[in-house]
C-alpha cells in the first residue's frame, strides 16, 4: 500500500512555495521562537532571564522589531512579484505571531515564576515580545 503524500498532487510550483513559505516563517520568526523556547524551558530560563540581569531580559524586546525590519527590507525590496508575495506572507503570520505570543508568554512567564520565584505577569512577558519599540524603557 501507498501512503498518503500531500504533495502529489501538488505542481512544481506549488511545492516550491510551500517550501518557501515554511523557509520563511523559519528565517523571521526564528529568533523569537528561540527566544520563548529559552524562556519556556527551565535549563536554559535559568541563564537567560534570572532575576539579576540575565541576557535575555536585553535581547527579548529585539525580537519584535527583527520581524518588523525583515518584514520591510523583504516588502520594500525585490520584485513587484515578491512584494506581493511577502505582503500576504505577513499580512498572515504577523496575526499569528501576535495570537501565538499570548499562550507561548503565560508558559515563559509560569516557567521563570517557577524556577526562579521571579514574580513576572503573562502580559508583561507579552509586552516585551510583541511591542515595536520597548515602551516601558522611556517611563
Amino acid at each position: 500500500m501507498i501512503a498518503y503524500n500531500p504533495y502529489m498532487h501538488m505542481d512544481y510550483a506549488d511545492k516550491i512555495a510551500n517550501s518557501n513559505f515554511r523557509r520563511q516563517v523559519i528565517r523571521t520568526y526564528g529568533f523569537p521562537i528561540v527566544m520563548f523556547a529559552l524562556a519556556i524551558v527551565p535549563g536554559p530560563n535559568f541563564f537567560m532571564y534570572s532575576g539579576h540581569g540575565g541576557i535575555g531580559w536585553f535581547i527579548v524586546p529585539l525580537c519584535f522589531p527583527y520581524v518588523v525590519v525583515r518584514a520591510l527590507i523583504k516588502i520594500l525590496g525585490g520584485t513587484e512579484e515578491s512584494r506581493t508575495w511577502y505582503r500576504r506572507f505577513f499580512k498572515i503570520t504577523l496575526p499569528c505571531y501576535m495570537v501565538a505570543a499570548v499562550p507561548l508568554s503565560w508558559a515563559a512567564a509560569m516557567s521563570i515564576r517557577m524556577t526562579f520565584g521571579l514574580p513576572i505577569s503573562g502580559w508583561a512577558f507579552f509586552a516585551l515580545m510583541v511591542s515595536p519599540v520597548p515602551w516601558w524603557y522611556f517611563t
